[in-house]
């Protein structure tokens, strides 16, 4: 019996590792899809986090800055995103964040004086998203936020971004 324990323990174990391999790869892909999204001719990426922490035994601060940082080059313009891939949203709502990392993004948002912004890819693919929302981090307060309110923020998930009057668009 002690024999069947760990080899389920073991299981359960691994899955676990391969799931949180499988939610990076998936973020990573969104990331990618949003940063094709900006026109090289008016965008520049100034800043793309890389979550090293993952991979060593201590913190990396900058790991709990928003996924993107980008130059509207037309104005000169900062401004960051934090992108989210979600395949569904369970009971009408979508758990997007942990309190202690909405308070990073809105700290960091103050201290550096950069709009910030959350765009949320649901459902289809991370590559291909069948909807996304942009909102910006102020108004993304809660750790659940309900499809009736991120539907205000809705947008074609194939458009192209523009930066007009410090808000993405």
């Amino acid at each position: 019996m002690d024999l069947l324990i760990k080899i389920i323990k073991s299981a359960g174990a691994a899955y676990k590792e391969f799931t949180k391999d499988e939610n990076y790869t998936k973020g990573v892909d969104f990331e990618k899809y949003v940063v094709s999204l900006f026109s090289k001719e008016h965008f520049k990426i100034n800043d793309w986090t890389r979550d090293n922490s993952k991979n060593l035994d201590q913190r990396v601060e900058s790991d709990s800055n928003p996924d993107l940082t980008i130059r509207y080059l037309n104005t000169n313009e900062l401004f960051s995103i934090e992108c989210k891939f979600r395949s569904y949203a369970l009971n009408n709502n979508i758990t997007w964040a942990r309190p202690d990392q909405i308070m990073n993004y809105q700290r960091y948002e103050h201290e550096n004086k950069i709009p910030t912004f959350l765009v949320i890819g649901l459902g289809g693919i991370p590559d291909d998203p069948k909807r996304m929302f942009c909102l910006p981090i102020s108004k993304a307060r809660y750790t659940n936020l309900f499809m009736s309110y991120l539907e205000n923020y809705e947008r074609p998930p194939y458009r192209m971004f523009f930066w007009k009057n410090r808000t993405l668009i």
